[in-house]
């Protein structure tokens, strides 16, 4: 029997998120439903009244669309407004792609977005969860919502998220520490217009049971309430033993929704009961390149995982939103959020088939021991809180004959963890490469206070920025921040030996400037260039080994690590702003990297010797409607990754960057050729996800590779005005693809084929 055949415990919690998700109401309310009940009387003097707009008793609901994610507006008040108008790379991920490739978790979501790459948890310190790197730079710790920090190191379920964007190369002087590849923010679901209720069902294979809803009720025309509620329930197609149980529940208060000061106050609770996955371990073929073993013939379900492993976490968020307009050029706001976190989490670590009598009894089909790696795997009790809080200023005003935007604010955010190792109990090896064990024979985990640790940072950052527009079609953009940021320790580490508190202090300025040449009204052209730091301590959440070089130390001269932005793009509208399209060409360079030993262990520390990296290419994307029928979503990049200042690596790859990426998502609406638009909408879609092989994360001597990667995917839909069913088929070949590595020890098998099945319901 498969893991995740059992019954989830507990019962009682399963049946109180079953009754928050159906008290919940519905998901995926349309902005039809809203303008249905919304009560906004013209005028009689309005000239200006659009008849289409009146919705009829009966009528049916118009088909959904993929937008232009030119024109999504960023619900990020320190960045500028919309995606078209920041002088940078963002990919946006839709709710329509959501829903219609029925998308559950963060990383799903981000398969759409070109140029990412998952790192496996390293060592004892659990980095498991949502650990990215994008074009090649560590992104870890550089998740948002709504521009705030989303503290913790968790699986991220995305139930009650609008849109995910992914903002390409450093961002410190919107961001502050740390962002030096990119970050990702998710914009979550709001209170709105209208009363809305809806709820999904989701029934797939490897025993997948998913419920989501989703109700919006308006009090008055000025107050609202969203709740969103999700249970699921899921194994992993083509993976043994491994599953994922998850439930939540999300509500956001809106008030003031058509006054000039409006005010959001949103709830985040998110429960994981799940099995982790460490996947398989690497073996050193005849070419003396390494390659997962499930590429040299293990089966592909195999897994390594054992009973007393786990990851149980509990997440509270409380973030408060407050915008008011005092005049009419000028607008004050404050956003802030307070997390809680918990993390009870142990994995087990396969370790990389490399010695000659290994290799010789798997390659002739024996069955050879297989011995723990880093340490036998992660262990950890977390236990921590985060707080941050933006005070921003917005003023419009003329100076000579220039329009100005000028933003200016102050950011302060701090988080505290405490951490305890676990030690295992009557713990012993027995594995073999094949038909692995998965009980763990009696042994347990404790998690002593003398193995506890403390690590805190706090972060107070200064910023300005001003949009400059000094002819219709030529602006300036400017932006500045500084951080004064402080990290400390305490506690103990690998070692018996009690560590006093340790200190390090980093103060540094993150400046930007970008120039923007309108062409046309639907066309612009830019130029930025963007700095970041990244001084030590910044992943309080996703400490490793918790070694003296991966944390501060009293007097040491850790130098931050930077990096450097130079792009050049261009920004265009078609088809009456229904159909975006952008290209850029960038290079990032930067020094002071490092990276993390078999056992999580930085090796180079953040002094002047750090490895480097510098990465170029070019990236295009295009999303919205090609006919009134036909929608597209789709994007694609070329890079190239160098190591540069060490001299052992100097010149070699960098790993984690698939050289060729490109995703691509096109849905038809069928409707017209077939039936009458009252009766509903019937919608196919389809679209691919490829990367090319590229060198595992962490693996700087280029020794392990991790083939290419590749899932066909589809959907048919039938949507009416209460009704919706659908079904999707993802990796239709069944390729055998790798969701994540690290280095020549070990990376995890992706999905297999897998199919979904959605009942919905909307009223």
């Amino acid at each position: 029997m498969k893991r995740y055949d059992r019954p989830f415990s507990p019962k009682i919690r399963v049946g109180a998120a079953v009754v928050m998700g159906l008290s919940a109401g519905m998901g995926y309310a349309e902005s039809e439903a809203e303008a249905q009940d919304t009560k906004n009387d013209p005028a009689v003097t309005d000239t200006n009244i659009r008849l289409p707009a009146v919705r009829v008793s009966g009528e049916s609901k118009a088909a959904s669309e993929i937008p232009n994610t030119n024109e999504i507006k960023l619900d990020i008040g320190r960045m500028p407004t919309s995606v078209q108008d920041t002088p940078q790379v963002i990919n946006v991920v839709p709710q329509e792609i959501i829903k219609q490739q029925r998308l559950y978790t963060l990383d799903q979501a981000l398969a759409n977005v070109p140029g990412i790459t998952l790192s496996t948890g390293e060592g004892r310190g659990g980095l498991n969860g949502d650990q990215f790197r994008i074009r090649g730079q560590q992104a870890r710790g550089d998740i948002y919502t709504d521009g705030l920090k989303d503290f913790g190191t968790y699986t991220r379920d995305i139930f009650d998220i609008e849109n995910v964007e992914v903002i390409k190369g450093p961002a410190g002087e919107y961001f502050g520490a740390a962002n030096l590849g990119g970050l990702i923010n998710e914009t979550l679901k709001k209170a709105h217009d209208g009363k809305s209720y809806s709820y999904d069902q989701a029934f797939g294979n490897a025993d997948m049971y998913r419920g989501q809803a989703d109700v919006n009720y308006q009090f008055n025309r000025d107050i609202a309430l969203r709740i969103n509620g999700m249970y699921n329930r899921a194994g992993t197609p083509g993976r043994d033993y491994v599953y994922s149980n998850r439930y939540g529940t999300a509500a956001d208060l809106g008030v003031g929704l058509h006054s000039n000061t409006t005010w959001h106050l949103n709830w985040r609770w998110l429960h994981t009961d799940s099995m982790p996955d460490y996947g398989v371990g690497m073996i050193k073929t005849a070419s003396g390149i390494y390659r997962p073993i499930t590429s040299e013939g293990l089966a592909r379900d195999t897994t390594y995982a054992r009973s007393a492993d786990r990851d149980n976490s509990d997440i509270h968020s409380l973030t408060s939103s407050l915008k008011s307009k005092i005049s009419s050029w000028f607008t004050l706001s404050n956003n802030t959020r307070l997390t809680k976190y918990e993390r009870n989490y142990s994995a087990t670590t396969p370790a990389a088939c490399s010695t000659a009598d290994c290799i010789s009894q798997f390659m002739s089909g024996g069955n050879p021991l297989l011995s723990y790696g880093a340490g036998g795997g992660t262990a950890y009790l977390s236990k921590g809180w985060g707080a941050e809080n933006v005070l921003m200023g917005n003023a419009h005003f003329n100076t000579w004959r220039f329009k100005n935007d000028l933003k200016f604010g102050v950011d302060i955010n701090y988080q505290d963890e405490n951490r305890y190792i676990g030690t295992w109990h009557g713990r012993s090896n027995n594995q073999t490469i094949r038909n692995p064990s998965h009980s763990s024979n009696g042994a347990y985990l404790t998690f002593p206070n003398a193995n506890m640790s403390n690590a805190d940072q706090r972060d107070v950052g200064l910023f300005l920025s001003d949009h400059i527009q000094l002819t219709k079609q030529l602006s300036l953009f400017g932006a500045v921040r500084w951080d004064a940021f402080q990290s400390t320790f305490a506690g103990y580490q690998l070692s018996s030996t009690l560590v006093p508190r340790q200190k390090q202090n980093a103060d540094r300025w993150s400046p930007s400037g970008s120039i923007m040449y309108k062409a046309m009204d639907n066309s612009s052209f830019y130029f930025t260039f963007s700095r970041s730091y990244k001084p030590i301590g910044t992943d309080v959440s996703s400490q490793v080994t918790i070694l003296a070089s991966d944390t501060p130390q009293n007097g040491a001269d850790f130098k931050p690590q930077r990096s450097d932005l130079y792009e050049f793009g261009n920004k265009t509208d078609f088809f009456h702003k229904r159909l975006g399209m952008g290209v850029a060409f960038f290079q990032i360079n930067q020094n002071n990297s490092y990276y993390y030993d078999e056992s999580g262990d930085v090796v180079n520390g953040f002094s002047d010797s750090g490895v480097g990296l510098r990465t170029r290419g070019v990236e295009l994307n295009l999303s919205g409607k090609i006919t009134k029928n036909w929608d597209i979503y789709g994007a694609y990049s070329w890079m190239d990754g160098k190591i540069r200042n060490r001299a052992q690596y100097n010149g070699n790859q960098a790993p984690g960057v698939s050289h060729n990426n490109f995703s691509i998502w096109s849905s038809y609406d069928l409707t017209d050729h077939f039936f009458n638009p009252e009766t509903g909408h019937l919608k196919i879609a389809g679209g691919a996800q490829y990367a090319s092989g590229y060198w595992a994360n962490g693996d700087f001597s280029n020794v392990a590779r991790i083939p290419y990667q590749f899932s066909l995917n589809g959907m048919i839909s039938w949507e009416t005005k209460h009704y919706r069913f659908s079904f999707n088929a993802n990796n239709i070949t069944d390729h055998l693809n790798y969701a994540s590595s690290f280095s020549s020890s070990r990376a995890v098998p992706g999905p297999g084929r897998s199919f979904i099945g959605n009942m919905g319901l909307t009223f």
